[in-house]
């Protein structure tokens, strides 16, 4: 294991890492494309450190399903999400003209607003989610957690995520660098939550929804796998009451589906998966 002041430094080195690299590209054409290319560092620095430090050695080992996170990783993130960033400015013009606001702000205190913004709406999306299997289970049908695991997504899941976090902040008029500064500062969160790595987090575990808390999530137990609903932080979850963080046990039992839906088809079935939530049989 990672020694508790180790895996914080570690986590938060890299966050400051990531505030120093958003800064120094601001004024850079290609900033966002230097990001993307962060993001991919992250990813592949995750994978090594499962390798390296493993909570679980069998979850280091395939069941399946990694040609299906891969795909749904092109699928969500290389094409949807670009689309989507594409088209959301010009949707809200379009059909929103009047509801849109001009704010003068700080930039960093447009970004802490941006991030409580989003980080609502995506916790409302994801309760809203965890009471309509059609949506939620395909993300939570493995039955192993690693860092591959963060890009299994139904696209009708992640349209509605993506809606609800990002239109407010838009609406309001925020600077779109802020919401970039945002998703640029929470990549560290993010993209380790899934991570097979046996980090103790401590304190940090109240502020950010890190790959301990992300575990109760994937719960098979209705009473954890709801719990921890926030997307980088647990601000809401401390709110609404949806945070969880035992004292004593340290991981949950089973990782996978509610035993109500147990019907979704495995995560080695992605193309089932993603057709699941129009069929008539679908998950209780």
């Amino acid at each position: 294991m990672l020694t508790r002041a180790l895996s914080q430094a570690f986590l938060l080195g890299l966050i400051a890492i990531m505030v120093a690299l958003f800064a120094a590209t601001r004024s850079n054409p290609s900033q966002a494309l230097i990001l993307s290319v962060a993001a991919i560092v992250l990813i592949a620095l995750s994978l090594i450190m499962e390798r390296l430090f493993p909570l679980h050695s069998d979850w280091n080992e395939g069941q399946g399903e990694t040609g299906g996170d891969i795909t749904s990783f092109v699928l969500i993130f290389g094409l949807l999400d670009g689309v989507l960033k594409f088209l959301m400015p010009f949707v809200i013009l379009m059909l929103l003209p009047e509801m849109q606001v001009g704010l003068a702000l700080l930039f960093w205190s447009e970004v802490v607003l941006v991030t409580l913004l989003i980080e609502f709406g995506a916790w409302i999306s994801h309760w809203a989610h965890h009471r309509y299997p059609r949506l939620w289970a395909m993300h939570h049908s493995p039955e192993r957690l690693y860092t591959l695991n963060n890009f299994r997504f139904h696209p009708l899941n992640h349209i509605a995520t993506y809606l609800l976090a990002f239109t407010p902040p838009l609406l309001l008029g925020f600077n779109q660098d802020a919401l970039l500064a945002y998703a640029a500062l929470t990549l560290p969160i993010v993209l380790f939550q899934h991570s097979n790595i046996r980090f103790d987090f401590g304190a940090l575990n109240y502020l950010f929804n890190t790959n301990e808390l992300h575990r109760w999530h994937h719960s098979a137990s209705p009473k954890e796998g709801t719990k921890n609903l926030g997307r980088a932080i647990v601000i809401w979850d401390q709110f609404f009451g949806t945070f969880l963080k035992p004292s004593v046990q340290s991981e949950p039992k089973t990782i996978g589906l509610f035993a109500a839906s147990l019907s979704f088809p495995k995560a080695q079935s992605l193309c089932r998966q993603l057709a699941w939530p129009f069929t008539k049989t679908c998950c209780a």
